[in-house]
């Protein structure tokens, strides 16, 4: 297999293939497991959620079985891990969870008010970057609603949180 003179560059250039001494092996894989398609997704969360919470700590907090989970008014704090990322905690009021479909994708949606400015923030709750979360103050059992976005713009809405925390103590 040689090849002949290349004239694209000019007729100065000579390009030549060099012979191939060794053979090129195609790999044979063994024929795929047969699954449905709505199995395929249902496997694949189950795999990944095993990893990214080992212990079903986060999945406890959101589980609608557990009488001590997280709950809409409840103050909490995000802390996050130093070694992966340079966040500060935060603390803030749980205006809505979000639990979806696959399990690994639920959210807090937390709310504070910083320097006179009302933040939110939505955390994913199997993030890594999460260390831990942290029950301040449970809810107020007066306001019994799935989502809490009426307090905001409102006199309900939360204060700055931190400093109100550091006043109880």
């Amino acid at each position: 297999m040689w090849s002949r003179n290349v004239r694209l560059l000019g007729p100065w250039v000579r390009t030549y293939l060099v012979p191939v001494t060794t053979r090129k092996t195609i790999p044979v894989y063994p024929p795929v497991e047969r699954i449905a398609s709505s199995q395929i997704m249902k496997r694949v969360a189950q795999s990944e959620i095993e990893s990214l919470d080992p212990g079903a700590v986060r999945r406890q907090l959101i589980s609608k079985k557990n009488k001590d989970r997280l709950k809409t008014g409840d103050v909490v704090r995000i802390v996050y891990d130093s070694s992966k990322c340079s966040y500060d905690p935060f603390v803030g009021y749980i205006l809505s969870i979000d639990r979806k479909q696959l399990v690994q994708d639920a959210s807090l949606l937390l709310r504070n008010q910083i320097a006179k400015t009302a933040v939110e923030i939505r955390v994913p709750l199997f993030s890594p970057l999460v260390e831990r979360i942290d029950l301040l103050r449970p809810h107020a059992s007066n306001r019994q609603r799935n989502k809490h976005y009426y307090i905001r713009g409102t006199k309900l809405d939360v204060g700055d949180l931190e400093a109100s925390l550091r006043r109880k103590k």
